[in-house]
């Protein structure tokens, strides 16, 4: 079956969606997270097989697939004679942070997924839109605060909860290990679902940035300035060099990719 290279760059997301969702499944410890992720799963399995009809996911390892295409990094097959020969070309922004344990024993997907991407946005992103780089009119500067607040919430609700699953882990007396699985599970959703909606509130922010810088507004003063971090202040290195138009671009491609995985409900209206 010939596959041009959209094709074969949404099998690569699909595997790899498959293979993190199947990880879950064999591996978490909540049943109702088993049970949400295998109706995920089951969904991206019947996209796949309906974009490559020869392959049936739910019988065969998608690694087998990832290897025939060529997707597996280890040269020849279709995807490296489709493709144009750059490495990075197509590759999704995500595809440059891989997700790391928001702590040594939690092993939700999504809370790692998300602590990763809010740690990302805290370090690389936030930095080039922050006052220091961007200089933003009365109206948009009390926005930014305002978003500020909402993520530095989240990553508050996320120290808690990484302490909470730290200490069930460590726990041996039956009666409070239980008293902290429930603490640890209603953590999980609020963590999940506040920042989700942060995150969406955030992309709500962005799109007026980047509307201001479209039309040629006043909202933003330095649209066309490149950024240069002060190493001895700021750890951030990814955007510099970055004009600030490319860098919020950028940032807005970051939360609808997040977003778009993360694939969770609302829980406020509007956002």
């Amino acid at each position: 079956m010939d596959l041009n290279q959209d094709q074969l760059l949404e099998i690569d997301k699909l595997t790899k969606y498959i293979k993190q969702m199947e990880g879950i499944v064999r591996t978490s410890p909540n049943p109702d997270q088993v049970a949400r992720v295998k109706r995920e799963l089951q969904k991206y399995r019947e996209k796949l097989k309906t974009l490559y009809p020869d392959f049936d996911p739910s019988q065969h390892h998608v690694e087998d697939l990832r290897s025939e295409l060529g997707l597996d990094g280890g040269g020849g097959g279709k995807a490296r004679a489709n493709s144009g020969g750059g490495e990075s070309e197509g590759h999704d922004i995500l595809d440059k942070f891989p997700v790391a344990k928001a702590s040594p024993n939690c092993q939700d997907h999504d809370v790692n997924f998300l602590a990763t991407i809010l740690h990302v946005i805290q370090k690389e992103y936030w930095p080039a839109i922050s006052e220091q780089h961007t200089r933003m009119d009365f109206s948009l500067n009390q926005e930014r605060d305002t978003v500020r607040h909402h993520l530095d919430t989240a990553l508050r609700n996320l120290k808690i909860l990484t302490e909470t699953i730290e200490e069930y882990a460590q726990a041996e007396k039956q009666d409070f290990r239980e008293q902290l699985l429930k603490m640890k599970n209603k953590q999980t959703r609020v963590f999940l679902f506040e920042t989700n909606d942060m995150l969406r509130l955030l992309r709500e922010f962005m799109k007026k940035v980047a509307a201001d810088i479209h039309q040629n507004g006043s909202g933003i003063q330095n649209k066309a300035d490149r950024i240069q971090f002060n190493a001895k202040f700021e750890d951030a290195t990814l955007l510099e060099g970055y004009t600030i138009r490319d860098a919020v671009l950028e940032f807005m491609e970051l939360l609808d990719q997040t977003i778009a995985q993360l694939r969770l409900p609302q829980l406020k209206q509007g956002m």
